[in-house]
């Protein structure tokens, strides 16, 4: 007898979001499509790769104790969501190849990681927060609050300015008020608790 595999950590995800989705877009029972919840593009399963909300490159400043932990294996620390990863258009033309999952790759995951190392808030040695920093952390929480709470984040009128604030990686979107373009640091844990 053939043995039945069990479903990857993608189709799982895929499965869940599609559930999740369809609450709040029915339509979305009666096709085989999923919502980026970056681009709002509603696409196939195929147009889909896992992103790890918190770059692998970041979880290597966690410390050894969490790292070497068997119950919180890199994957469930870092989190995971789909992205699309179909070329990104504007206007008809293609303005990234490599879509939501690569944009927040090559735009975001360096100063994540900086933040979460803890070199961005180093000085002294001539690093400096940047309105990048910022607006890394803004894609990270709002990644992780779409992961935690599914789409009606996505769906919400701050969950379209957070989608419009990740393709702006540069500047604060124009709606985002003072106080949510700041960034409060500490030193990272050398212990778990």
């Amino acid at each position: 007898m053939p043995e039945i595999m069990a479903p990857s950590l993608k189709e799982r995800l895929w499965h869940k979001m599609r559930r999740d989705l369809a609450h709040y877009v029915p339509e979305v029972t009666a096709n085989r499509l999923l919502m980026c919840c970056t681009c709002g593009r509603f696409l196939p399963q195929e147009c889909f790769d896992l992103e790890h909300i918190i770059p692998q490159q970041a979880l290597k400043a966690d410390p050894a104790s969490v790292r070497s932990n068997p119950a919180t294996p890199a994957n469930v620390r870092a989190g995971n969501l789909l992205l699309c990863k179909k070329p990104l258009l504007y206007k008809g033309s293609k303005v990234y190849n490599n879509g939501c999952n690569s944009w927040k790759g090559k735009f975001y995951d360096t100063p994540i990681s900086e933040l979460f190392s803890g070199r961005a808030l180093q000085a002294q040695l001539g690093h400096k927060v940047t309105d990048v920093h910022i607006i890394g952390g803004l894609v990270l929480g709002y990644l992780a609050m779409v992961a935690e709470y599914g789409y009606i984040i996505t769906l919400m009128k701050s969950g379209l300015l957070m989608r419009e604030q990740f393709f702006q990686r540069h500047n604060f979107h124009r709606l985002l008020g003072t106080r949510h373009q700041l960034l409060l640091g500490g030193t990272m844990p050398t212990e778990s608790p």
